[in-house]
C-alpha cells in the first residue's frame, strides 16, 4: 500500500507543477490536465473502475440534462444512484459487482492493493454526481467537465470526502499559484502518511501485543475469549478504522491543495465526542451533510416525523456502506440512537439530569464504546464472527 501511495504521489506532486505553471486563465487546459492524469492512475491501479466511472458520469451529466428539461419532476436525480443500487444487489446475491461485468482480459494492469477500488470508488462518487446534479439544477446550468473532475479526481477517488462539483469550477480551477497552500498541503499530506501508515500500522500490530494479545490481523480471525480481550478490540480497533480513515482524507486534501482545489474537511476530532449527535458532527462531514440535506430533511418534509427520519435515513446510510447483515445493524444502531435522542431532548425540554460539564465527561466513553461497538458487529467477516464478538463482550 505504501508503495502505491509513493506512485501517485510522485505522479500528483510532478503534475502539480506542470499543473502550477499553466496560466490561470487556461481553465480547460488545467481541468483536462487534472482529469487526464487522475484518469491514468486509475487505470494503472484498475481499469475496470476507470471505465465504470467514466459511463457512470456520463450517464448522470445525461440524467442532468433530463431534469433541467423536466424540473418539476424532482425524483429525477435519483437515477444516478441506479448504478450504486444494482451494485449493491449484485453483491448480496451473487458475491460480485457491476465492475465484474465489464469485459477486460486476464492479466489487466491492476494493482493488488486496489482490487476493491472499483466498488469502494462508485460508492463516493454516486454521492459526488447525485450532489452536482442537484447543484446543477439549482442553478439553471451544467458542469460536465467539473463532474467529470469531481468523480475522477484521484486523490478523493476511493475514500471521499464527497465534493460536488463547484470543487472544480472555473472558478476554483482559475486560481493563481499560492506557494503557502502548496506548502501546507506537503505538510498535510506528511500528517496523513504519519497516521495511515505509522500510527495506524502501530495500533493494529504492536500495541496489542504490548496489551498482551494478538495483532488485530491476527485477533480478527480468532475467537475472543473474554469481555477484557473483546473490550481491547472494539477500542483498538476503532482506533486503527480512525487512523487509517481520517490519515488518508488527510493526504487527499493535501494532494487537493498542490493544485489550490480546497476539498472538504471530513473529520473534527471525533474521539472527543460526547454524544451521538455530536459525534455525527465530527465524523465523516460529508456523508453526514449528504444525508441531512438529501435524505433526512426531505423525509422530515413528507411525514412531519424527525425521529423517523432519522433512523431511515440512517438505515441507507449504513446500507451504502456495505450492503450486509453488519452494516445494516450498524445503520439501525446508529438511526435508532439518533431518534431516541431526539425524543428525549424534545421531552426534557432544556432540562438536564445531570450538570452539563460531568454530562460531557461521562458522555465521551459512552459514545466512542458504542460507536466502535457498532464498528466492530459492522467490520466482522461473518455472522459467526458477529456472534462470537458479541458474546465474549457480555462474557458468554
Amino acid at each position: 500500500m505504501l508503495s502505491t501511495l509513493q506512485l501517485g504521489l510522485v505522479v500528483v506532486i510532478a503534475t502539480s507543477l506542470v499543473y502550477g505553471a499553466i496560466p490561470p486563465g487556461r481553465v480547460r487546459l488545467r481541468r483536462g490536465i487534472l482529469i487526464g492524469v487522475s484518469a491514468l492512475l486509475i487505470y494503472a491501479y484498475n481499469p475496470r473502475a476507470l471505465v465504470l466511472a467514466v459511463l457512470i458520469t456520463l450517464g448522470a451529466i445525461g440524467v442532468l440534462r433530463l431534469c433541467l428539461r423536466r424540473p418539476t419532476n424532482g425524483y429525477l436525480p435519483w437515477l444516478v444512484m441506479a448504478p450504486l443500487v444494482a451494485n449493491g444487489a449484485l453483491e448480496a446475491l451473487t458475491d460480485s459487482d457491476v465492475a465484474d461485468l465489464l469485459p477486460f482480459p486476464v492479466g489487466s494492469p491492476s494493482a493488488p492493493a486496489f482490487t476493491v477500488l472499483a466498488t469502494l470508488g462508485l460508492s463516493f462518487y454516486s454521492l459526488k454526481l447525485y450532489a452536482s446534479v442537484k447543484e446543477c439544477v439549482r442553478t439553471g446550468r451544467t458542469a460536465p467537465g467539473a463532474m467529470l473532475a469531481t468523480a475522477l479526481f484521484f486523490p478523493s477517488f476511493m475514500i471521499g470526502p464527497i465534493d460536488p462539483a463547484s470543487r472544480f469550477d472555473d472558478a476554483s480551477i482559475g486560481r493563481g499559484p499560492d506557494p503557502r497552500r502548496y506548502l501546507i498541503g506537503l505538510g498535510r499530506i506528511g500528517i496523513g502518511a504519519v497516521k495511515a501508515f505509522l500510527l495506524a500500522g502501530w495500533v493494529t500490530e504492536d500495541l496489542p501485543v504490548a496489551l498482551g494479545l494478538l495483532p488485530l490481523s491476527t485477533l480478527e480471525t480468532r475467537p475472543l475469549e473474554t469481555p477484557t480481550r473483546a473490550l481491547l478490540f472494539t477500542a483498538l480497533s476503532f482506533l486503527a478504522l480512525y487512523l487509517d480513515f481520517s490519515g488518508f482524507i488527510d493526504i487527499a486534501i493535501g494532494m487537493g491543495l498542490l493544485f489550490n482545489v480546497r476539498l472538504s474537511e471530513n473529520f473534527r476530532f471525533p474521539l472527543i465526542a460526547h454524544s451521538i449527535q455530536d459525534f455525527w458532527r465530527r465524523w465523516h462531514l460529508t456523508l453526514a451533510a449528504f444525508v441531512s440535506t438529501y435524505v433526512f430533511k426531505p423525509l422530515v418534509r413528507r411525514t412531519g416525523r424527525p425521529a423517523l427520519a432519522l433512523f431511515v435515513a440512517f438505515t441507507l446510510a449504513g446500507l451504502w456502506h456495505e450492503v450486509s447483515l453488519g452494516y445494516l445493524i450498524w445503520g439501525l444502531g446508529h438511526g435508532a440512537a439518533l431518534a431516541l435522542t431526539l425524543a428525549y431532548r424534545e421531552r426534557m425540554r432544556g432540562r438536564e439530569l445531570l450538570p452539563g460539564r460531568l454530562r460531557r465527561i461521562a458522555g465521551v466513553p459512552v459514545t466512542l464504546f458504542f460507536v466502535a461497538f457498532l464498528s466492530a458487529v459492522a467490520n466482522a467477516d461473518s455472522p459467526t464472527r458477529m456472534v462470537n464478538y458479541v458474546e465474549a463482550l457480555v462474557g458468554l
